[in-house]
């Protein structure tokens, strides 16, 4: 990808051409690269069947501890945005999970029937589920940038079955002397950029 975003803008002609370049490559390739990401939809099933859903409060891996809990608000904006499903005031939602777990924290793993007793108290078809394994900030000669690792998975409600899966690592760019181009330096930026992008794989 890199090299064909390089070749692209050497065909640019003159000094403002290869100042375009270099620039490019000072900054990590901006523009042309993009998140690390993998998608899995189930090919026997069809999202548009989902008019109803939840978003159940993403487990933390990472070193802060609040990261899911940030992470689940940025991706529960996202969905609310996106229009694609009603979505469940999360609230509502997380009161819900809790009548079933016992528990308002995110927890380690749903059995089929959690997921069932989960969708039936909250009137939903299926549920996104998620873990956040890395979220910080990374230190590097050229400065501090953000990275975040995100995989999420929608259930069918009454199966359980995983409907929908993404992984996504995403980071920003560190700072450079002269120019930006594009480049992300908070974790809440970054985390806002990769609600959309999982979001928007779900079109």
């Amino acid at each position: 990808m890199m090299n064909r975003c390089m070749k692209s803008l050497a065909r640019a002609r003159g000094s403002a051409g290869r100042a375009l370049v270099l620039a490019l490559v000072a900054v990590g390739g901006a523009g042309c690269g993009g998140p690390r990401m993998e998608v899995y939809t189930n090919p026997q099933a069809d999202l548009s069947f989902y008019e109803r859903v939840g978003v159940v409060p993403f487990r933390t891996l990472a070193v802060d501890r609040m990261a899911g809990e940030k992470f689940t608000t940025e991706f529960n904006t996202a969905l609310l945005a996106s229009e694609l499903f009603e979505v469940v005031d999360f609230g509502v939602f997380v009161s819900d999970v809790a009548k079933v777990m016992g528990t308002r924290s995110p927890v380690e793993g749903l059995s089929a029937e959690q997921v069932k007793q989960i969708a039936t108290a909250a009137g939903v078809q299926g549920l996104f589920v998620g873990t956040v394994s890395d979220y910080q900030m990374m230190s590097t000669p050229s400065g501090q940038f953000p990275v975040v690792t995100v995989e999420v998975r929608f259930l069918d409600a009454e199966t359980a079955n995983v409907v929908w899966s993404a992984s996504v690592t995403e980071r920003g760019g560190p700072k450079t002397p002269v120019i930006g181009l594009g480049e992300i330096h908070t974790l809440g930026e970054l985390s806002q950029k990769v609600a959309r992008t999982l979001v928007d794989k779900l079109k």
